[in-house]
C-alpha cells in the first residue's frame, strides 16, 4: 500500500449523510456524548442510534436505514475532535478511517496492512502524517460513501470464520474494487476506564493514556501491560 500524495482535495461543498452510532450494553460515556454534540457536520446530516448487544446487526441496521451520500460509523466508546468528520469528508476516496488504537495493551493501531500465510491480519506500517491506503481497518470512525454501500449486497457486515464484522466488511469492500484509507492526521480516542489516543514519537506510533481530560500520560506500547490503568 502506498502513501497518497496530498492529503486533501480542493475545497468543495460537503453533501449531507448519516452518522450511525453503534451502541452497546455498557454504561453510557459522557465524553462520547460531548464529542458528538460539538462534532462539525453538514446541515442535512441524519443521526441513527442503535443499542443492542448485536454489534453486527447494529451495523447492518444503519446500512439499511441511512440517508444521504455517506455513512460515518461511530461506537459509543470513542471520543474525537470537532473537525473529524469534515476532515474525512474532504478526502475524495471510497472509504477512510481516522487513526484509532486498541483500548488495551499493546495498544496497536486498528489498521491493517495485509494478511500473512496463516491468514492472520498484521498491523499496517503508518507514516507520521498524511493519507495512506490500507488493507483493512476497524469501523470506528469509518466514513463510507454511498456508492460503496450500493454495490455491496445485504448483509454488509458479518462475523464468521474467526473474523469480526469490521474485517469481513473490509474484505467485501476490496472484493468490490474499492480502496480503504487511513488519515493519520485525524485521530479517534478509545474509551475504557481511560482514553487511549494515538501519538507519534520516537519514530513510531504509541499510546497516550488519558486519565483526566486535563492531563495526558504518555505510555509506550512496550511498557509492561500490568502497569497500564485498569
Amino acid at each position: 500500500m502506498g502513501r497518497v500524495p496530498g492529503t486533501l482535495t480542493r475545497p468543495r461543498i460537503l453533501a449531507g449523510g448519516t452518522i450511525g452510532v453503534i451502541g452497546s450494553d455498557l454504561a453510557r460515556y459522557a465524553d462520547f456524548v460531548a464529542s458528538l454534540t460539538i462534532l462539525g457536520k453538514p446541515d442535512d446530516t441524519r443521526l441513527i442510534y442503535t443499542r443492542t448487544v448485536d454489534i453486527v446487526g447494529n451495523c447492518n441496521t444503519i446500512c439499511r436505514n441511512y440517508r444521504g451520500e455517506w455513512v460515518l460509523f461511530l461506537g459509543d466508546d470513542h471520543t474525537f475532535d470537532p473537525d473529524m468528520l469534515v476532515r474525512l469528508l474532504e478526502h475524495d476516496v471510497d472509504v477512510v478511517v481516522p487513526l484509532c488504537l486498541k483500548r488495551s495493551p499493546p495498544y496497536d493501531p486498528v489498521v491493517y496492512g495485509g494478511q500473512n500465510e496463516k491468514g492472520e491480519y498484521y498491523a499496517a506500517e503508518l507514516p507520521a502524517e498524511g493519507l495512506v491506503e490500507v488493507y483493512a481497518a476497524g469501523s470506528a470512525g469509518m466514513l463510507v460513501r454511498r456508492h460503496v454501500l450500493t454495490l455491496i449486497d445485504d448483509p454488509w457486515f458479518e462475523s464468521h470464520g474467526g473474523l469480526n464484522e469490521d474485517l469481513t466488511f473490509c474484505a467485501k469492500v476490496r472484493e468490490a474494487g474499492f480502496q480503504i484509507f487511513c488519515d493519520v492526521d485525524t485521530k479517534l480516542g478509545h474509551i475504557a476506564t481511560h482514553q487511549v489516543w494515538p501519538a507519534h514519537r520516537d519514530g513510531g506510533w504509541h499510546a497516550d493514556i488519558v486519565l483526566d481530560p486535563r492531563l495526558r500520560l504518555p505510555l509506550k506500547r512496550t511498557l509492561d501491560p500490568s502497569l497500564a490503568p485498569a
